[in-house]
């Protein structure tokens, strides 16, 4: 395993022995590429990307919705934490 995935979900064998081996029958039930609306309940909203001036090691995710501002809705994460998910299928 590598570093970067300590923290992935996996199998071990004391949860093979203790029968936890089949997920939840609503997640089994679950396409193999679910819709994230549909299948999920997920709502698909416009985020704006904006590089960090002082830190061009960072970015700064914001919604482009007001209520969700107000909710403190956003995101600041490292640069090389983000990637186009369309260039990893």
């Amino acid at each position: 395993m590598t570093k970067e995935d300590d923290n992935a979900d996996m199998w071990t064998d004391e949860q093979t022995t203790r029968g936890e081996t089949e997920l939840p029958t609503n997640w089994r039930d679950q396409p193999v590429d679910p819709d994230l609306e549909e299948n999920l309940g997920y709502e698909m909203i416009a985020w704006e990307k904006i590089n960090v001036v002082d830190n061009p090691d960072q970015v700064i995710f914001l919604p482009n919705s007001e209520d969700q501002l107000r909710d403190d809705a956003f995101i600041v994460s490292d640069k090389g934490s983000v990637c186009d998910l369309t260039d990893k299928r």
